[in-house]
């Protein structure tokens, strides 16, 4: 579980970098693109050392976000299919929060 998580969130500050280094969005395009990409960063910051992530539905979504952080840092690389490997990586961020706040939900 550990190697999955720190690969993703390893794979996203690259992803962080490269986007800082392009000169093909604007200035608020890349400020838009980095905020995005910064709360989905947080989710697994955030919730790292949640006991359930060690689980199989829980490493299923590590494995899940680490793909598609990965397609990011492609899209990224080549420079075509970025929004929607953001959105794919925002999709991951929320099918993490959403197990989160379903299993933390409190029973009266």
């Amino acid at each position: 579980m550990g190697e999955s998580l720190e690969t993703a969130k390893s794979t996203l500050e690259r992803v962080m970098e490269a986007l800082r280094g392009s000169s093909k969005a604007s200035e608020s395009e890349l400020r838009d693109l980095l905020t995005r990409l910064q709360a989905a960063r947080n989710t697994l910051i955030q919730n790292e050392r949640k006991i359930w992530l060690r689980t199989k539905a829980g490493k299923e979504m590590l494995s899940d976000y680490g793909e598609a952080s990965l397609k990011l840092l492609g899209a990224v690389e080549s420079g075509s299919g970025l929004e929607e490997a953001l959105t794919e990586v925002e999709v991951q961020a929320k099918r993490i929060s959403d197990e989160i706040r379903k299993r933390s939900m409190v029973v009266t």
